[in-house]
């Protein structure tokens, strides 16, 4: 697809494409309003006295850290949990309990994270410091040291501190003597071999009291309750509904595009046919709620956009047939209800308008509907010229609002349509009518549903391939080409039909006809549809 097929898809979609990511957004805030809050609250421990102690080494740090990832499987373990049930009073089972929390170590520290998460914010962080004091307490039975060790070694140090400090000051005095004796030399030597060796055992207990001491726990920050839920976040899942919306629609709106086989443009309509296309008429607006006679936009509101493209057409008819004049148009379509009935009725109004004599001869036997949109009787009509009926046409064509313009209508139905249409008094009927009148149109069933206009085509000066633009695929287009070539007919070019408003420019309005001022005159028919839209 080149830069203007891509921009024509744009604008084809944009309104879906914007309509379904709001309507997408839209839903995603308010479903999010109607869900459940949720809360969480996150407690920090300490694992071992890194924080505390003065020049902690690298085998106590690694223990800690090790240590810190078994605090936290053992934070979710039941025994924990049912402490931390019974202690807040809470129904939930272990099991129930353990899917709220989350206990992470970090690999680069010795801190261990409980995270909690609940419908209330405060009993979610109830629960996130009942379970660190319940780990706390249950860190030195993990490790397996005995209490009163600690508290002996922490003794110990305190005794030592307290000798290094009184030997410290007696050297400090013998030293601030200027004149010591040989005593006092000797008294200086042996109080500081003391030192010495009061330090190393000092350090020596600090060693035991740091190792012991790796596996504790502390609680550095206790959770609080933040106010603030984490989900739903509705403005979050605004902005991802709007994307997911886009995503979804975009890709209906390239699917639609990319599989629908319908003919919209002139190209296709050249591609898949190999007919040129002679005009482009747009939907008509209100055509499916209105009565039929207001399909008659060539007669009823002959300044609109609609009509011009009816004249584009009636203009493009008459240099299709510059070479060899057109005196009998045969007007068709591949399948049903692609407006063919409307295209020939309205083209006929255009022609007659340019001052030609032009008859619309309904020759659909099976499904008429020329009489019905010019509100006409048809209790005789074509069908009586072929039973004989009646000697002279001039006996069964009706007038119209346009002067120059007669209408022949089917009559009554007949049982073998193909036999009559194909008959040599219909062929008779054909070279009256066409005699007569300067053009000749002719309405016949689609191509593909019986074999009709296939018989009407050949002996028609020339053939008109009604396409709707929003409908028609290209294979039913293909093979209703194929079958009038089969029959010698003189195909002169396609009409796009119903072409979605705003899709081509020959489509713009100028003006909506059902504000203009319609074409009056004598017709009962007109009146009648004056009366009905007045209302």
């Amino acid at each position: 697809m080149d830069l203007r097929g891509q921009l024509t898809l744009i604008r084809t979609w944009f309104g879906f494409v914007v309509a379904s990511a709001l309507l997408a957004g839209g839903v995603a805030f308010v479903v999010s309003g109607q869900l459940p809050k949720t809360y969480e609250a996150r407690a920090i421990i300490l694992v071992g006295q890194s924080l505390s102690t003065v020049n902690p080494d690298y085998t106590q740090l690694l223990a800690s850290q090790r240590l810190s990832t078994t605090y936290a499987k053992v934070a979710t373990t039941r025994p924990i949990l049912r402490e931390v049930i019974a202690e807040l009073g809470l129904t939930e089972t272990p099991e129930q309990l353990a899917d709220h929390i989350r206990a992470d170590a970090d690999p680069d520290s010795t801190l261990l994270t409980i995270t909690t998460k609940d419908s209330s914010a405060e009993r979610a962080a109830d629960i996130a410091n009942a379970l660190a004091d319940q780990l706390t307490a249950s860190s030195p039975t993990l490790q397996g040291f005995q209490a009163d060790m600690q508290k002996s070694i922490e003794d110990d140090l305190k005794a030592t501190r307290d000798l290094i400090t009184a030997t410290q000051s007696e050297v400090e005095s013998l030293v601030a003597l200027e004149n010591r004796t040989p005593a006092q030399d000797s008294q200086l030597t042996t109080l500081q071999t003391r030192l010495i060796a009061l330090r190393s055992t000092f350090s020596t207990l600090l060693s035991l009291s740091s190792t012991s001491t790796s596996g504790e726990l502390s609680v550095i920050e206790p959770a609080v309750a933040d106010p603030t839920p984490i989900s739903p976040q509705p403005f979050l899942n605004a902005l991802v509904g709007v994307l997911v919306g886009l995503l979804i629609a975009g890709g209906v709106a390239a699917a639609r595009t990319y599989l629908d086989d319908t003919l919209k443009t002139a190209e296709d309509v050249q591609e898949v046919a190999g007919l040129a296309s002679l005009g482009a008429v747009s939907r008509i607006r209100g055509g499916e709620t209105r009565t039929e006679i207001y399909q008659l936009v060539a007669l009823l509101y002959p300044r609109s956009a609609t009509t011009e493209a009816y004249r584009t057409l009636r203009t493009n008819v008459e240099f299709a047939s510059l070479d060899s004049s057109i005196r009998s148009l045969l007007v068709t379509s591949a399948v049903p209800g692609e407006g063919k009935t409307v295209t020939a009725s309205n083209l006929a109004i255009v022609f007659a308008q340019s001052g030609k004599r032009v008859l619309l001869l309904d020759a659909d036997l099976r499904k008429p509907g020329v009489s019905r949109i010019f509100n006409l009787p048809n209790d005789r009509g074509l069908t009586n010229l072929l039973r004989g009926d009646s000697a002279d046409p001039m006996d069964v064509i009706q007038k119209t609002e346009e002067e120059r313009l007669h209408v022949l209508t089917t009559g009554h139905q007949v049982a073998n349509p193909v036999e009559v249409l194909g008959s040599q008094r219909m062929r008779s009927i054909i070279e009256t009518l066409r005699s007569r009148y300067d053009l000749l149109i002719v309405d016949s069933a689609p191509v593909q549903v019986v074999a009709d206009a296939i018989i009407l085509s050949s002996y028609m000066d020339g053939t008109l391939l009604v396409i709707d633009a929003a409908r028609t695929r290209r294979a039913a287009v293909r093979q209703a080409r194929e079958a009038l070539a089969k029959a010698d007919a003189k195909v002169i070019g396609a009409v796009l039909n119903r072409i979605p408003e705003g899709a081509s420019a020959e489509n713009l309005y100028y003006g909506d006809y059902y504000g203009a001022t319609p074409k009056t005159g004598s017709s009962g028919a007109t009146d009648s549809a004056h009366r009905e839209s007045a209302s």
